[in-house]
């Protein structure tokens, strides 16, 4: 449990690093002053993202799914989350939709394990 555990707060802050460096050109100058140290932001995260991939494969026995719908379902909610904090775009049913049914995939992967 713990390798789940600690490949998904990785992913949590993979995702975070990652909206910033695409999205923070529309909220604050200093992403576009400093440009160059987000791309170069892109190497820890990419590292960070293979290591909890290993994590998360090795604690599903190997198998990519699981991987792949944790992955998804992070990133929509985490998508979800920092554009309503910084663009305040409300959530509709169409996004709450989506987010329950990546949360119920999640719940059923882990317990199906």
């Amino acid at each position: 449990m713990t390798k789940l555990l600690l490949g998904l707060t990785i992913l949590v802050l993979v995702y975070i690093v990652g909206w910033h460096q695409i999205y923070g050109q529309f909220i604050h100058s200093f992403y576009k002053k400093y440009e160059m140290y987000l791309i170069w932001l892109s190497v820890p995260t990419t590292l960070s993202s293979i290591y909890a991939t290993k994590l998360l494969a090795e604690y599903f026995n190997g198998k990519m799914w699981p991987n792949r719908i944790f992955t998804f379902s992070i990133g929509i909610v985490m998508f979800t989350i920092l554009t309503h904090i910084y663009f305040n775009e409300k959530l509709n049913y169409k996004t709450l939709t989506l987010i329950a049914l990546s949360g119920l995939i999640v719940a059923l992967q882990v317990l199906w394990k």
